[in-house]
C-alpha cells in the first residue's frame, strides 16, 4: 500500500510517498479522507521531537475517516468511522491504518467522510478548552485569537453554546465564517486592534498572543489558554495561579460523535498533491479546515 512518510526533519521536501506492507494491529480501516493540522508540520520540522523522538521513517497524519477492512467485536467490516492515528507517531495519511478501537467512533451519518476527519483534533481540542480548562458562565466575554483557523470556528459554536460574548480575531478571509457563527465582535487584525478592552478569556490558536501580552487585556481573574505549548510554556504555567491553561491534546471520537459541532472545510486535495495542499495551509488565508481525500 501507499503511505506518506519522511526520513528526517525538514519542510515539505522530506515528504515522500511510498510503498510498505499492509499495517498490522486490533483494526484495520482504509482512509477515505485525511485533516490537515498545524501539529503536522511542527512534527516533521522537528518542533516536537521531544515528543515524537528521532527514529525514522516516520509517518504523517493524525485524524482520518474510512471504512473498517478488519474488524473486531465492536466494530465489523464495512462500518463507517473517524478516529485518530497517534499524535505524534502520525500514520493516517496512507491508504491504510491500524487503530485501536478506543481511537475511533462510527462516523456520524449526518457528516461526510471529509467533515468527519477533520473533526477528531479541531474538535477535540475545542471540547477540551471548554469541558476541561474553562468554566464558562454566560455573560462572560471571551476573545478568540486566529478564529478563523482549524478549531476557531468549533470554539465560537461552543463558547456561544455557553453564552459568552465572543470576540473573534481573524484575517480577511475568516471574517465571513466567524460572523456567520455568531460573534459578537469581529476584529480584523488587518485594519484593527483589541483596544483596551478586557476578557474573562483569551484563547490564542495563532500562536501570536504570549501569556505575557495576554495579562494586559485579560480580567483580575481571567484565564489565557495556549493552544501549543512547548517545554518552556509547560514551566511557566506552574507560577500562573491557575491563570494560565495549557492544551495538552487527548481527542475523544467517541464524545466527539454526539458533539453536534458543524465542521467548515474550505478546501479538499487530492492525497497525491500532498506537499502542494501542505504549503498552501501553512501560508494560512484557507478559513476553517483543509482535507486531503485519499483516493
Amino acid at each position: 500500500m501507499k503511505k506518506i512518510t519522511y526520513n528526517h526533519f525538514g519542510g515539505t521536501e522530506v515528504l515522500q510517498m511510498t510503498e510498505v506492507p499492509m499495517p498490522e494491529g486490533e483494526i484495520i480501516v482504509k482512509v477515505k479522507a485525511v485533516s490537515i493540522n498545524p501539529l503536522d508540520w511542527k512534527i516533521w520540522q522537528g518542533e516536537m521531537k521531544l515528543m515524537s523522538g528521532s527514529k525514522f521513517p516516520k509517518s504523517v497524519g493524525i485524524d482520518f475517516s474510512g471504512i473498517v477492512e478488519q474488524g473486531n467485536g465492536t466494530y465489523k467490516k464495512g462500518d463507517e468511522v473517524f478516529g485518530i492515528a497517534s499524535i505524534f507517531k502520525g500514520g493516517a495519511l496512507a491508504q491504510y491504518v491500524a487503530v485501536k478501537a478506543k481511537d475511533i467512533a462510527p462516523k456520524p451519518s449526518g457528516l461526510s467522510f471529509e467533515e468527519a476527519a477533520a473533526l477528531p483534533v479541531a474538535g477535540g481540542a475545542a471540547l477540551q478548552i471548554f469541558h476541561q480548562l474553562l468554566k464558562l458562565q454566560p455573560g462572560m466575554e471571551v476573545l478568540i485569537n486566529g478564529a478563523g483557523g482549524g478549531i476557531g470556528p468549533l470554539a465560537i459554536q461552543l463558547a456561544k453554546k455557553a453564552g459568552a460574548i465572543v470576540t473573534s480575531v481573524v484575517g480577511p478571509s475568516g471574517v465571513e465564517l466567524v460572523t456567520r457563527l455568531g460573534s459578537d465582535v469581529v476584529i480584523n487584525y488587518q485594519h484593527q486592534n483589541i483596544g483596551a478592552k478586557t476578557f474573562d478569556a483569551v484563547i490564542d490558536f495563532s500562536g501570536k498572543i504570549n501569556y505575557k501580552a495576554a495579562k494586559k487585556i485579560l480580567k483580575k481573574k481571567g484565564v489565557y489558554v495556549n493552544t501549543s505549548p512547548g517545554p518552556k510554556e509547560m514551566i511557566g504555567s506552574l507560577f500562573s495561579g491557575g491563570r494560565y491553561k495549557l492544551l495538552l491534546l487527548k481527542p475523544n471520537p467517541a464524545l466527539l460523535a454526539d458533539s453536534g459541532l458543524q465542521v467548515h472545510i474550505s478546501k479538499t486535495y487530492d492525497w497525491h498533491d500532498y506537499k502542494k495542499a501542505y504549503d498552501e495551509v501553512k501560508k494560512g488565508g484557507i478559513p476553517g479546515k483543509a482535507v486531503l481525500v485519499v483516493s
